[in-house]
């Protein structure tokens, strides 16, 4: 494929993305999608159409050889995971920043957007000019690449959650900075909204799923406001509901589907419930990522009007933070996915499919999640430098650097595959 259609992919892919984005900050600008709109948008997609839209995923072409196949999307995870420590604690010493700040950046570049944007990207290209190079096998279609692309996500989102849970939950503690300020105006405005379920894109649920992103991912949330001590005393069941959302339910019910007899009965083109129940439910579902996006909209646009003046205090980790983020990591992650795609073959099959490869590359490139802000909002540390990270990562340096990401991962794939 010529360079110039592969650029043409990727910013058809990217512009796809971002134009929804800006719809949803212009309706918040022009009033049509306001906080309590937001807040039951957001709530009506983590319940609802997400879930349609990864059971009909997953389900659709998830069988026991294809699970035991996904072996290198953990261990992809892990090697992600180092990579970015190492890189944040490297660069962040050399940058001479305290305890604090490099526990700062640390999250930011630990924790990805490892579904909205992925998913999106991955539903842009497999209807962009670039959807042929990305066919695994002759009867591929642009809606079995999206399917993989989003089952790969799937995988890779839920040890991202896992990771979130543990380790995130005790890396921002309240205690490492005594001086920390008053949560600020935009803070206190988008905390007011999490709480209620709209302030984050995709978040865990308050209550029982009252919040709203990267799902085992950012659908399910950093941190939910509701952990507190009393959580000890609750039953087993009642913890591990309290990790679950609907999104990681639908993904257990689409294994139990996609691993049993039940398959059949709903993805036989002859069976009663296919085109009926079946198709219902992949309607919803592709619901979904416009939704997502829409609501990342008007996220961005709660925290444009809330910005002023960055302190030059801040300015040093949040620029560093971006930079290993969304430039350093890109630049670290491709030589790994390479050598898989020029070595990987003889252990898994994946290393040569296009679309894997593109996930590999995407999914640990992509800006901070956005759900991360909830982590400062509940220790009450860092609020303006998470808000200022968020509105620069996704308002300014998304775009570019999401097309030049797109564009080497297609080369990649155009040229070794």
């Amino acid at each position: 494929m010529a360079t110039v259609d592969l650029i043409i992919a990727a910013v058809q892919a990217i512009l796809q993305v971002m134009t929804v984005v800006f719809f949803g900050f212009i309706l918040t600008k022009r009033g049509y999608f306001d906080m309590p709109k937001q807040k039951w948008l957001s709530r009506l997609n983590l319940v609802f159409f997400t879930p349609c839209l990864l059971f009909s995923n997953v389900a659709s072409i998830i069988s026991v050889e294809k699970l035991i196949a996904f072996w290198p999307i953990p261990v992809f995870y892990a090697v992600f995971i180092v990579i970015s420590y190492i890189a944040s604690q490297t660069t962040t010493r050399i940058m001479g920043m305290d305890a604090g700040y490099r526990r700062f950046v640390l999250a930011c570049v630990l924790f990805s957007n490892t579904n909205s944007l992925p998913i999106a990207i991955i539903s842009s290209l497999a209807v962009s000019e670039a959807a042929h190079i990305l066919f695994w096998t002759e009867g591929d279609t642009p809606e079995t690449v999206a399917a993989r692309g989003i089952s790969y996500t799937l995988f890779f989102a839920i040890f991202g959650n896992l990771v979130r849970w543990s380790y995130g939950y005790n890396l921002l503690p309240r205690i490492l900075r005594p001086n920390h300020r008053t949560p600020s105006t935009a803070t206190l405005a988008i905390q007011n909204e999490d709480r209620n379920g709209a302030g984050s894109v995709l978040g865990k649920k308050n209550s029982k799923y009252d919040a709203n992103d990267d799902n085992s991912n950012e659908r399910t949330g950093l941190l939910s406001n509701s952990i507190n001590i009393q959580q000890q005393n609750v039953s087993g069941f009642d913890r591990f509901d309290s990790f679950m959302s609907p999104p990681l339910y639908a993904a257990m019910l689409a294994l139990i589907v996609g691993l049993t007899p039940l398959k059949p009965l709903l993805y036989a083109k002859d069976s009663f419930l296919y085109p009926s129940f079946t198709k219902a439910i992949e309607t919803c579902g592709k619901a979904a990522v416009p939704l997502i996006l829409t609501c990342l909209g008007a996220q961005l646009t709660c925290i444009s009007e809330t910005q002023h003046e960055t302190s030059p205090a801040m300015k040093k980790p949040v620029a560093t933070a971006i930079g290993v983020r969304m430039v350093l990591m890109p630049l670290l992650v491709i030589p790994v996915v390479v050598l898989f795609v020029l070595y990987g073959a003889q252990w898994s099959s994946l290393a040569k499919d296009p679309v894997f490869i593109i996930m590999m590359i995407v999914l640990p490139s992509t800006p901070t999640a956005i759900n991360l802000v909830q982590i400062t909002q509940v220790n009450n540390i860092f609020e303006e430098e998470m808000l200022h990270m968020l509105f620069w990562s996704y308002g300014v340096v998304c775009v570019p650097v999401c097309t030049v990401l797109v564009f080497a991962a297609l080369n990649i794939v155009d040229r070794l595959l």
